[in-house]
């Protein structure tokens, strides 16, 4: 073995001897790079998309191929050539210089990719920008191309190819100024790193999210779906505003002029109900309204509300100015047109007495009323219109309003003790609900959600009190139809349950507990007989 050694280390190896100690050394190192070096470089690449993962991994891989066949030639020649003439030999210097430069990369690449990316995804940060890690890798693979030239052509005259380069990194330097520029824009970004790919950025009053950076520019995909290159130059003398930093939270600003007859309170706490029941608007903190002018026709109210998905901005902004219009509208609130405008249209008749008195007709509770009793109803109405989903109240809420559905669709939802929602029913024109809060004081027994937008034509409680007074056997009869509603409803709910659960029968005195609700609700100290 001794002698083997000393032959290798002399370069006095017979020609079979050092052919099989190449091959040896070649199958050694490609066992050590296939089997633990490849595994090692696919584990640290994990967590990047797979084109990156890809790319980077292929490139490991063949550089250790390349690395292990010349390690594999190193060992033959270095068997076979004298040691005195190893480095007159141009077989023998480009041998050793692929070994260095390919098993040099292999393993930089790896550390590279464990200290710049497995290390802080591990620790949950950003991993190192793509632009940050070239500029390493071009230094030092810079640093060890010129070792490696040196040391396996130690006899090379590198003074005058150093001048030559000198010159020529002049002339290019001046052709390619404004790509340097570039260059070096980018490193300083990279250094400074204001955002990072997946961030929200404006710049130049063009908004965009960062999709990545390379030594020339920076990519910035747009709401519309467009690609923006922006010079990496241009990108450090600008001033960039990022909607992702400190935190992904961010402020929303609207402002709506509302006429100025409604009164600021009540106009703040219809738009900051609004929001709170838009998706995508955090509740905390609280979504905020403020009065921030008066102008020639309407006083501006400011909504500021805050999202954690920026990517929904637009959608969010514009699904609350479209809840803006329905709110305000069946709260009585107008938004006014400038007054310096003429304004012509066509103003649509409201609906006569006669159509509401024959709405009021098919409805079964008011049956029992004759036909003065429905013209002083009929004049009691208001109109409120909801969107497509909107909840117009819900199970357990107080509530005072009797509703008949004009036009649209009302879906009628019960939730039962063990949890169970149950739609009981669909309400379209003519068809009415909230007669049981009304009547009798109760809570909401159900919740009441338009399925398209609804216009409702509304009663509340005093309209109510004044015909009860006049009319008091009006409330028997009322009474005695409430109740068969109410049965009806809890055997739909019992049904869609779908369990076997006996109906119960009606109570004997459920009729007079609901007359009893309604004479103490409006206020009456007896039962008139």
């Amino acid at each position: 073995m001794g002698n083997l050694w000393a032959h290798i280390r002399d370069g006095t190896a017979g020609a079979g001897t050092a052919m099989v100690l190449g091959l040896a050394a070649f199958v050694a190192a490609a066992c050590v790079s296939l089997l633990l070096l490849r595994p090692l470089a696919e584990a640290l690449c994990r967590g990047e998309s797979d084109k990156v993962r890809g790319g980077r991994v292929r490139r490991i891989r063949f550089s250790l191929l390349v690395a292990s066949l010349a390690f594999g030639l190193f060992v033959l020649l270095h068997a076979t050539i004298p040691a005195g003439t190893r480095l007159g030999r141009p077989s023998y210097q480009f041998v050793q210089l692929f070994l260095v430069l390919f098993a040099f990369y292999a393993l930089f690449e790896m550390a590279l990719t464990f200290v710049a990316d497995f290390l802080p995804r591990l620790r949950g940060n950003a991993p190192v920008t793509p632009f940050a890690k070239d500029i390493v890798r071009t230094v030092v693979f810079v640093v060890v191309f010129m070792y490696a030239i040196r040391q396996s052509f130690p006899t090379a005259d590198f003074g005058a190819v150093l001048t030559t380069s000198a010159i020529l990194s002049v002339v290019v330097g001046l052709a390619l100024q404004e790509s340097l520029s570039n260059v070096f824009a980018g490193l300083l970004l990279s250094v400074d790193r204001p955002f990072q790919p997946g961030e929200w950025i404006e710049i130049d009053g063009r908004e965009g999210k960062v999709v990545d950076s390379n030594w020339r520019s920076t990519r910035i995909c747009t709401r519309d779906d467009d690609v923006i290159y922006v010079p990496n130059n241009v990108l450090s003398k600008s001033t960039v505003m990022n909607f992702s930093r400190p935190t992904k939270e961010h402020w929303c600003v609207k402002d709506v002029g509302i006429e100025y007859g409604a009164p600021p309170n009540k106009v703040r706490a219809v738009l900051i109900n609004m929001m709170r029941q838009i998706d995508g608007i955090l509740h905390e903190p609280v979504p905020e309204v403020r009065v921030v002018g008066y102008g020639d026709s309407a006083i501006t109210y400011r909504l500021m509300w805050v999202i954690e998905n920026y990517d929904r901005r637009t959608a969010i902004e514009a699904e609350v100015l479209r809840a803006v219009w329905y709110h305000l509208k069946r709260n009585g609130i107008s938004i006014p047109f400038p007054i310096r405008d003429v304004y012509l249209r066509r103003v649509k008749p409201e609906k006569g007495p006669d159509e509401m008195v024959a709405l009021l007709k098919e409805v079964d509770i008011l049956k029992p009323l004759d036909p003065k009793e429905l013209e002083m109803l009929a004049e009691d109405l208001t109109s409120q219109l909801f969107a497509r989903g909107e909840v117009i109240f819900r199970q357990g809420e107080p509530g005072s309003t009797f509703h008949i559905v004009k036009s649209g669709v009302i879906a009628v939802i019960i939730k039962g003790v063990d949890g169970v929602e149950a739609e009981v029913a669909q309400l379209k024109a003519g068809q009415y609900f909230g007669e049981m809060s009304l009547l009798t004081g109760d809570a909401r027994s159900s919740t009441c959600k338009a399925l398209e937008d609804t216009e409702l034509l509304c009663l509340d409680r005093d309209s109510f009190a004044v015909l009860l007074r006049e009319n008091p056997p009006i409330a028997q009869a009322i009474s005695e139809i409430i109740s068969a509603r109410q049965t009806e409803a809890r055997e739909k709910l019992e049904i869609e349950r779908e369990t076997v659960v006996r109906r119960r029968p009606k109570e004997e005195g459920q009729t007079k507990r609901i007359l009893e609700k309604i004479w103490t609700i409006f206020g009456f100290k007896r039962n008139p007989e």
